[in-house]
């Protein structure tokens, strides 16, 4: 039967159209399984090069049951010519934060409304990328501008000694 058509004009274009918005919608990664992140102690450094080498230093350590991150040791970052004090281990020796989802966060406030962050996500079960945020004040002496730093950070997890 010549003309007769079995689906209507727009059904085929509709269909794409509906498959593409589903993609949209599914979150990305959420068919991959998520990273599983080993237990232990991981180090490393930021990649701000205008600060020593030994003041660049960050370790986290992972609990047994991977619940749990711990900062243990907080890099100095650098803003014009000013060092950052310790932030988030100004007065105790480490901070503990929930892991949920490979991703993690440490916050302290600035002043006001500006607030200082560490966090990071587990890109590997062995390796952790992230990023640090400090802001800075005006320096009397005028060495140091108010403002914030953002650095990038990398750390691996350390290897047991046989």
């Amino acid at each position: 039967m010549p003309g007769t058509r079995t689906t209507p004009r727009l059904a085929l274009p509709i269909a794409g159209l509906l498959a593409a918005l589903a993609l949209l919608l599914i979150p990305a990664g959420a068919g991959a399984a998520p990273i599983e992140p080993k237990k232990g102690t991981y180090r490393g450094k930021t990649k701000q090069e205008r600060v020593a080498d030994s003041a660049r230093r960050i370790e986290l350590k992972l609990n047994a049951k991977k619940t749990r991150i711990t900062l243990t040791a907080e890099p100095a970052v650098a803003r014009n010519f000013c060092i950052s004090p310790p932030v988030f281990l100004l007065d105790q020796p480490s901070v503990t934060t929930k892991l949920k989802r490979g991703r993690f966060g440490f916050s302290r406030t600035f002043v006001g409304s500006k607030i200082n962050r560490i966090r990071g996500t587990f890109v590997t079960p062995e390796k952790i990328e992230g990023e640090a945020i400090y802001h800075f004040e005006d320096s009397d002496a005028g060495l140091c501008s108010a403002g914030r730093t953002k650095i990038r950070f990398t750390a691996t997890k350390k290897k047991k000694k046989k």
